[in-house]
């Protein structure tokens, strides 16, 4: 009887993996739906939708630099750099913008931020920050730049009253106003890396299918057991 029970207890949490993979899939996809279905961009206003593609002209404010800390790519340990951004036409509102990664020096320290002190043309994703764990959160900091564990725009936003406290702005391309051909993220180091989602859904679906075998696997060998024992107990 114990192990009957030892199997059911295994395939319901199989079975319950495999229904969290399906959900994160179509959670995934329709994420990536939010994303691909925003084309071209549209003007950046203050009614914007998450996943919209938007264009926006304005400056950015360095001095109130943020470094996301322990952020890799390609195997090298670096940062990403957020700036908050004064559009144009609503200076009232100011939008943090994830410039992109940037390799962190030989003495583990954030690199200098780049002086951008004209005015910029960005094009990105409207996206809320990542909702990601950490042990610790370092104590909050009023001096700049910051360096951070995890993007908490309500935290900012009590130190920058303008800096929008919902959303930000990931960046696709940065150009100086006039000079659609400069690539300032390239001229300054920065690497834009940030993808709407890290796993596709596919794969999510596809770890589904496996749970979902296993549980099957598992019924199977039960009932072939228990199948087996009872004709025993019949000899």
């Amino acid at each position: 009887m114990g192990f009957l029970i030892l199997t059911v207890v295994v395939v319901v949490l199989l079975v319950k993996l495999s229904h969290w993979q399906w959900t994160r899939g179509e959670q995934k996809a329709q994420h990536l739906a939010q994303f691909d279905a925003n084309q071209p961009p549209g003007l950046l206003t203050r009614s914007v939708q998450q996943g919209q593609s938007v264009v926006a002209v304005g400056q950015f404010r360095p001095e109130f630099a943020v470094w996301l800390d322990n952020q890799t790519h390609q195997g090298r340990v670096g940062y990403r750099l957020f700036l908050p951004f004064v559009p144009t036409q609503h200076p009232s509102t100011w939008w943090l913008v994830e410039l992109g990664w940037m390799a962190a020096p030989a003495i583990r320290t954030w690199p200098d931020v780049p002086d951008f002190a004209e005015r910029y043309q960005v094009v990105g994703f409207v996206d809320s920050p990542s909702e990601r764990v950490v042990l610790k959160q370092g104590a909050e900091s009023e001096s700049w730049p910051q360096r951070v564990q995890r993007i908490e725009l309500s935290s900012l936003q009590a130190q920058l009253p303008a800096l929008d406290a919902q959303q930000l702005i990931r960046a696709k391309t940065v150009h100086r106003v006039g000079k659609p051909d400069s690539n300032v993220l390239a001229q300054a180091g920065v690497i834009p890396v940030w993808q709407p989602v890290v796993m596709p859904p596919t794969k999510h679906y596809g770890y589904a299918v496996q749970w979902a075998l296993m549980a099957l696997a598992v019924s199977i060998g039960a009932g072939i057991w228990w199948h087996k024992t009872q004709r025993k107990g019949h000899e």
